[in-house]
């Protein structure tokens, strides 16, 4: 698939549709109190959290806030650790080596590019797995649209820590083990494949992230949605892709939640494209027996 991993971030349609709101609330099915579904954007900033109604009062009523990993467990060494060693490919598989040299050119002069005024080339990253080099590639695409990025005040983050000041618990869906196998569930090849594919249609691809942190930002869960399964600079993903990036995660983390919401009011804050669609978080719940409102802009 091309530029597979805009989906990634992803974690990864019309405004007045039913999928037209990022905040809802949970209830019924037995339910004493109801929990909340909040969907994020990986690169959006803290202070977006004021901008939605209802979230903090969300945060200031639920007992639980559960991301799609919890965040300490990004900070400590051991993950830190793990994650270096599982992000660097085989000695045969450098990037110089799984890419031809004319495909090589093209993603060093676009990487280059975004990168190299900051002193940092791509023949650092050489020995590091594609999906690194892609991963970096997305995030400085979508800071031409949120600007003034700061990767210390994200808005996944924030929302962990103001709960954690009011004295909520904090919760994960996942391991970072489990976002490594997401990560790196593609081969090398395919990942380098989908590199140089990424950077020969660069202006396309930064289209598409430009316009998925427009729709973010509207609350627009449908045109995300539509934008992650039916991308315009790519082939879209396939039905494997989908469910490995993000429906066999969204059913796991439905059933920790139908365990969780009985005890406790839950505030999930995951990546808004893991919300919509027929194999959605807001329609599997549905499903589940709940009622699922929007907390109206």
């Amino acid at each position: 698939m091309k530029h597979r991993f805009i989906l990634v971030a992803a974690a990864l349609l019309t405004a007045a549709t039913a999928w037209s709101q990022l905040l809802w609330q949970v209830s019924g099915n037995g339910l004493e109190k109801p929990s909340y579904l909040f969907g994020t954007h990986h690169i959006a900033p803290e202070a977006f959290i004021d901008s939605v109604r209802g979230l903090n009062d969300a945060i200031a009523a639920c007992d639980i806030i559960c991301g799609e990993i919890h965040r300490d467990s990004l900070n400590g060494m051991e993950s830190m650790q793990r994650m270096a060693v599982a992000l660097i490919a085989p000695p045969d598989s450098a990037l110089n080596r799984v890419l031809t040299p004319e495909q090589y050119d093209v993603v060093k002069r676009v990487f280059d590019g975004y990168f190299g005024q900051a002193g940092m080339q791509l023949e650092m990253l050489n020995p590091m797995m594609p999906i690194v080099v892609s991963l970096q590639l997305q995030v400085v695409q979508a800071t031409k649209f949120f600007q003034g990025y700061d990767p210390t005040k994200q808005i996944d983050g924030a929302l962990q820590s103001r709960g954690e000041a009011l004295g909520k618990k904090l919760a994960g869906f996942e391991t970072i083990d489990d976002q490594l196998n997401v990560l790196l569930s593609t081969s090398i090849a395919e990942q380098a494949q989908d590199l140089y594919e990424a950077c020969l249609n660069e202006d396309e691809l930064g289209a598409d992230i430009v316009d998925l942190s427009k729709q973010y930002l509207a609350e627009n869960l449908d045109a995300m949605h539509e934008a992650l399964v039916h991308p315009k600079s790519g082939e879209q993903p396939t039905e494997r892709e989908l469910n490995t990036l993000i429906y066999d995660r969204n059913r796991n983390w439905v059933r920790q939640l139908v365990a969780l919401m009985p005890h406790s009011s839950v505030l999930v804050c995951v990546g808004a494209g893991h919300l919509p669609g027929d194999q959605g978080l807001i329609a599997l719940l549905r499903a589940a027996g709940y009622t699922l409102t929007p907390i109206s802009k």
